[in-house]
Parts: structure tokens; sequence; C-alpha cells
């Protein structure tokens, strides 16, 4: 595998968002390919392999993957015999009149490749980062993706995504779509895609009888090289995915993959009946040398999509509740067994992180603050508790995604701060406006329409989880602390070893723990 200077961390990114195709082969990292293309794509090719192979040599069977652009008939034969036996292609046509998914097929074919599937990436991998990459052959995922893309909150956003719902109905009919990529294989076929392992293991996991056929569709989203990719896998007909597998697009997403298996069992094991909507682990294994995590497959719409002024009271009340019960009612721990780990390790971090840009007299105020609290139940943070990782489904009951960073035997009412908060910035327009600190002062105000709904919420579940009010205000200080760490790792990713105190202001949760205390002080 080539080298990558990861100094560049918005350079990086992009090239190895480019190769996310990969995790449609039998193997997402091949050793010696083949290239017939330039720019951004060929880049991508020498960044998940650990050799690429000058078309002009001539290679004659002995090549794992062949990746071609827009390929003429003599393209495609140089490919098919650069190829070893039981390799795969990875081809993409970019002009909708490159002909459909049967005409595509054909050309393949007429060469001498099986197995062939056809994909639609949106947006245009050369021009943006791709987000889904659609198997156009299954009606029924194209009909999933259709009814449940996730629109923008903005209005603008809605409408741009209805006229294009519109235009690639067209398109598909038309058979005009674009771009179009296809996999296909140099028989004879013998290794195995992620698919054909996950069927061949189905009575591991499910005590249905496998599918005749599986297909899916891959999500590629995410804003850093980091995030994972999330595959959507249909059984033949079906409307809705029958699991999720989460894959990890770098070696470094690896580890997350394994914090949200544990999490997710640990949560199992606390509340086995109590709580619905946490997705459940089906299996964690190694393919090709990757982690793959599968789960139950919890779809709905993100919350902040249907969030209106009409319903922002109602939503925030169901979390809250969804929260509370989360907790459930366990009696209070002893400070001592938690207050290192989930005390001293957060305010230690956060004061190494960015002393640069802290005051001392505040960090003092905060450690007073935190002092004052007793003994606490012990209950299961979720921590990544947002209004884009809850969803709701179809029965209006709540989902909750993403336990990469969730902490099983953490502090109460933390995530329910973290949720209201965002929730504020969603319905106040902050998210767009980025005016966070006006619409995080209004929450804190009972007399604001989003501070009275905060208020209530708080003083519900203090009362479902039988906490004390004085804990409130040091565990929402702590919020902040605990949430400062994904700023400055961050930085951290972005190849800022030793970030500027220019770049350690910026971190939002700083700003808000500097709020969050002046807010503090005018209580006492």
């Amino acid at each position: 595998m080539v080298a990558i200077d990861r100094q560049d961390e918005a350079a990086v990114n992009r090239i190895m968002r480019r190769a996310d195709w990969r995790f449609l082969l039998p193997d997402p990292w091949p050793a010696r390919c083949i290239c017939f293309a330039d720019g951004l794509l060929a880049q991508a090719v020498a960044a998940i392999s650990d050799r690429v192979i000058d078309p002009k040599t001539h290679p004659v069977g002995d090549c794992d993957l062949a990746v071609a652009h827009n390929p003429t008939r003599q393209t495609l034969q140089a490919a098919w015999e650069a190829l070893r036996p039981g390799s795969t292609c990875y081809i993409e046509w970019t002009s909708p009149l490159a002909g459909g998914p049967a005409r595509l097929r054909q050309q393949l074919e007429s060469i001498g490749f099986t197995e062939a599937v056809c994909y639609w990436p949106w947006p245009w991998p050369d021009r943006n980062s791709t987000l889904y990459w659609l198997p156009v052959e299954a009606p029924h995922v194209v009909q999933y993706f259709l009814a449940h893309r996730t629109p923008g909150h903005a209005p603008l956003s809605r409408v741009w995504s209805k006229v294009l719902e519109v235009v690639w109905r067209i398109s598909l009919s038309l058979r005009l779509l674009a771009p179009l990529s296809m996999i296909a294989r140099k028989p004879p076929v013998a290794e195995a895609t992620l698919l054909d392992l996950i069927q061949a293991d189905w009575s591991n996991w499910s005590s249905a009888p496998p599918p005749p056929r599986l297909d899916w569709m891959l999500l590629t989203g995410g804003a850093k090289m980091i995030n994972k990719v999330i595959g959507l896998v249909f059984a033949e007909t079906d409307r809705c995915p029958r699991l999720i597998v989460k894959l990890a697009r770098v070696g470094e997403s690896a580890a997350g993959l394994d914090r949200e298996t544990a999490n997710l069992r640990a949560v199992r094991a606390l509340q086995p009946d109590q709580v619905d909507g946490v997705p459940q682990v089906l299996f964690s294994r190694k393919w090709a040398g990757q982690t793959v995590l599968g789960e139950t497959a919890l779809t709905g719409r993100p919350l902040y999509t249907v969030l209106r002024r009409d319903n922002y009271r109602d939503l925030a009340l169901k979390v809250t509740e969804w929260l509370a019960c989360l907790a459930g009612h366990a009696p209070p721990c002893a400070r001592s067994d938690w207050w290192d780990r989930l005390i001293e390790t957060s305010v230690g971090e956060f004061e190494r992180s960015f002393s640069q840009v802290l005051d001392p007299a505040k960090l003092q105020a905060t450690r007073t603050m935190l002092a004052s609290l007793g003994d606490l139940p012990l209950v299961c943070e979720q921590r990544d508790c947002s209004p884009w990782n809850i969803l709701i489904a179809n029965d209006g009951e709540l989902v909750m995604l993403d336990w990469e960073s969730a902490e099983p035997r953490g502090l109460p009412i933390l995530d329910l701060v973290y949720f209201l908060t965002y929730l504020s910035f969603f319905i106040d327009g902050a998210m767009d406006s980025q005016r966070f600190m006006e619409s995080y002062r209004a929450a804190l105000d009972p007399a604001t329409f989003t501070g009275r709904v905060v208020a209530e919420c708080q003083q519900r579940y203090l009362a479902r989880v039988g906490l004390d009010p004085d804990v409130l205000l040091p565990l929402r200080l702590l919020t902040w602390l605990i949430h400062s760490q994904s700023d400055y790792r961050r930085l951290a990713a972005e190849g800022i070893s030793q970030p500027k105190p220019s770049d350690l202001r910026r971190s939002m949760f700083v700003s808000l723990w500097e709020e969050e205390l002046a807010h503090a002080s005018t209580k006492r």
C-alpha cells in the first residue's frame, strides 16, 4: 500500500473517499492493481494497493484488480488480459449515453467477465465525495433509497431534495442515469465477497433460513477519513434492510467498531428488556483483514428532519423519557468508586488539552462545583445523543444510533444536556447561522421558548431517575468538559500536534463550558 502524507487531512480524506468503491470488491485492499485512469481515481488506486502496474508494460495474468474510467473495448480487453483468474475489475462510466446496466454488462460479458453488478454513485465521484452506492438493478433497494433519503433541515435543501428525486426517477426510467460503476469478475470465481460471507454465516445469528440472494447499498458519508462505511443489506425483494454492516474505512476506524461492539453488548447485558431502539450486535468478524460489525437494522427518519416549533416540546419530552428509561432506577453508587474514572480523568484531560486558553480561576471554580457532587447512580451514557443520531421509526418510536463513544457505567443527565442543547440549535436555526452561544443562553433562560422546554425536561429526568436538583449545574459543566475532547481529537486528526491558542479557542465545547460557568455564577 502506498504511503500517504497524513499531515494534509483534507487531501488524504478526499483520496480515501474516492476509493470507497473498494468495499464492493472481494478484497478492499488489493495487492497488485492496474489502472486505466488518471487524476484522483489513479491516486485512490495507489492509496489502497501495494503496487500499481503501468498499463504500458502490458502485464499478463498477474493483477488482482483492474480499474478503468470510460473504457474503450480495447481497454477492457487489456484489463481482462492483465487480471489473474478469479480477480476483479472496477469500471466507471460518466456519460448517460454510455448505456444502461444491461448494455454495459453485455460489453463486459463479451470480453469474458461474469457476475457484473452495477451501482450508481452519488454525488459524482470526481466532483465531490460520494455519499451513496446504489445497486440500480435491485428495484426494492432503489425504492427504499428514494423513500428514505434524508432531506436537509433548511427549506431550500428540502426543495432541492425533491427536485433531485424527480430527476433521478426520470433518469432511472429512461436508463440515462450517470455516472455508473460496475464490478465484474474474471472466472473462475473463487474469492467470496462480504455479502457471500454474510449469507454463508446466516444461521449463526438468525433463526430464519438464509435468503437465496442478498443485495446492499453503501452509505459512504462522513466528514472525516475515520468515519465508518455503512452497508444496508437487503434480502431479495425486502422493502427494508435485514441488517446493517459497519466497516472501517481506514485502520484507525477499527478501534471505534470494537468499542461500539463492546458497548452495545454491555447495554444489552445491563438492560436486556427495558429499552427499545438500541441496535443489537449480530456479529463482529474479520473480512480481508478488516473489522466488520453486523447490527440489527433499526431504521427511521433523523429526528432533526421532522423537528418543528409545534412538535419541539413533544420530541424533547419523548427523548427525555427514553433517556430516563435507559438510566433505570439504579441505587446511588459511592463517589469513591467512580470519581477518578469519570470526573478526575475528564477534568485532567480538559486541563491538559486546553491549558493554553483556560482561565485558572474558571478551572478552580469548575473543580469546586464538581466537588459538591455526592454519591450518584451509574447509568449508561450514549455520549453522542444528538438529533442526527436519533431516528423516528415508522411506528413513532425512537432509535438511537452510533454507540462507539458510549460509557456503559457513566453518569446521569449528561446525554440529556447534550441532546437538548443541539435540539435548541436546530430549532433556533443556529446550525445554519452558527450563533451557538446566543442559542445556548436562550436555552438556559426558563422564560424563553427553548428555555421552558429545557427546564421541564431536566426536571422530569431528575424526578424519574431520583436525582437531587443540586447535581444539575455541576453535571452540566461536566458535559462540556467531556465533549471538548472530541474537538481536541479533531485537531490532532488534522495533523495539528501542538494546536495554537487560536485553534483551541475555536472549540465550541470550551465556549459552552464558559457559558455554563457564567450562568452558574448568576444562580449563586
